[in-house]
């Protein structure tokens, strides 16, 4: 069957180092809902085969809110696990493998398994528990910058907090999440040239590093558990089994890296959007509505802008024929601005409710840490508030080169005296 490509700006990631091709997507989504998209070669570097150029067969865009969620809500015809989460392709099927240790490359029922673990201890309450260090947190970060000449948003805010937030969850030294920041950017910027830099020696590296790291700590914790997430996983049993190392591991990479790197990015969109639409920002000074606050700064940024399915059997999206094997991806950052859903979707709108945004997914695997995340953002903006009016930009911001994530490196910034 010949496909013609109908957008490949969506498929290289130097395309949102600019900034997200939100007119791209809105002519998607109006035109082609469902559109082939054809992969550009993407260099690689290091492993047995040394610097070589990569590119995948192609794929869907799924841009419409309606038809991702229903998407979502179908594991079965669209998989996780038939080729993982991930855009690019796995090189092998041992990679494939790996991946599918991953709790986000699982379908049911190891999916509905591995996740039961996490829920029966990653609950509401613990999150509460956590308030109080979170906002305890949030005060002293906002402090230190305050009297700071100038800052890095990224680094010194958005990057710090939920880095602290994971050492407390984890029972870490505070010193080690400079351990998990080089460890996230390696693997979720793999494509920038700062970061990753389609190396593959560094990016296998990364994951041998973090998992010596990940079997010290379940070691440590059955041998003596403390009052964190780790001891209550490695030592949870439910119908008598336990998780194994490798699923520990990957939970716990899982974990490292989305409740880092997802909420980091979403923390230093947050406040550049705050700086993008200054009568909003006013509004949040003058009105403490934090909690859907962060809802619509959550659809507005959207840090995780897709992930991938594989379809198990022909099907119809949007008036497209798709074949089994074909690789359907779900752009999130998409649908979070479907004007059939989101009157004015473009503009930052502080109070807008209902805000049915799927900036943590939908159905299945919905986001393990939403809960958490919502939590830190509004902590942060409340202890921003009585300084957001003097905060400012002090330079160009440096953003990700990546298609997945939608993310900012670096951005200078003030509190004005």
């Amino acid at each position: 069957m010949i496909r013609t490509s109908l957008s490949s700006v969506v498929a290289d990631p130097a395309a949102f180092k600019p900034g997200v091709p939100h007119d791209e997507f809105a002519r998607l989504r109006r035109e082609t809902p469902a559109a082939w998209v054809d992969e550009i070669p993407l260099w690689r570097h290091g492993g047995s085969s040394g610097s070589r150029a990569v590119q995948g067969p192609g794929y869907w865009a799924i841009t419409r809110h309606a038809t991702i969620t229903a998407i979502s809500r179908q594991p079965t015809l669209f998989s996780s696990a038939a080729r993982g989460p991930f855009l690019s392709d796995p090189k092998s099927h041992d990679d494939l493998q790996r991946t599918r240790q991953l709790l986000i490359s699982m379908d049911a029922p190891e999916h509905t398994t591995v996740r039961q673990f996490v829920t029966d201890v990653f609950t509401p309450a613990l999150v509460q528990r956590l308030q109080a260090s979170i906002r305890a947190h949030a005060d002293a970060i906002v402090q230190r910058i305050v009297e700071m000449e100038s800052f890095d948003v990224v680094r010194d805010v958005a990057a710090e907090l939920p880095l602290l937030v994971l050492t407390d969850l984890l029972g870490m030294p505070r010193e080690d999440r400079e351990l998990m920041f080089r460890w996230s950017n390696n693997l979720v910027g793999f494509d920038d040239p700062e970061y990753g830099g389609g190396r593959v020696d560094q990016y296998q590296r990364t994951f041998i590093e973090a998992f010596d790291y990940a079997k010290s700590c379940a070691k440590a914790r059955r041998q003596q558990p403390q009052d964190d997430l780790v001891s209550l996983l490695v030592n949870t049993n439910i119908d008598g089994r336990r998780l194994t190392d490798q699923e520990f591991c990957h939970l716990w990479l899982l974990l490292v890296v989305g409740g880092n790197e997802s909420t980091r990015h979403f923390l230093s969109g947050a406040l550049h959007a705050l700086c993008e639409w200054p009568d909003e920002r006013q509004r949040l000074i003058d009105t403490p509505i934090m909690w859907t606050a962060v809802e619509e700064l959550l659809r507005y940024v959207s840090p995780i802008m897709q992930f991938r399915r594989t379809l198990t059997s022909d099907t119809t999206l949007d008036g497209q024929a798709l074949q089994a094997g074909d690789k359907v991806a779900l752009y999130y950052i998409a649908a979070n601005r479907d004007d059939t859903v989101f009157d004015r979707p473009e503009r930052l709108d502080l109070g807008r409710a209902p805000n049915p945004h799927l900036a943590f997914g939908v159905g299945p695997h919905f986001c393990l840490g939403a809960r958490l995340a919502r939590v830190e953002a509004a902590m942060l903006l409340d202890a921003l508030r009585p300084h957001l009016a003097r905060f400012e930009l002090t330079g160009p911001i440096g953003r990700l080169e990546s298609n997945f994530m939608n993310g900012i490196k670096t951005m200078p910034a003030r509190v004005a005296p």
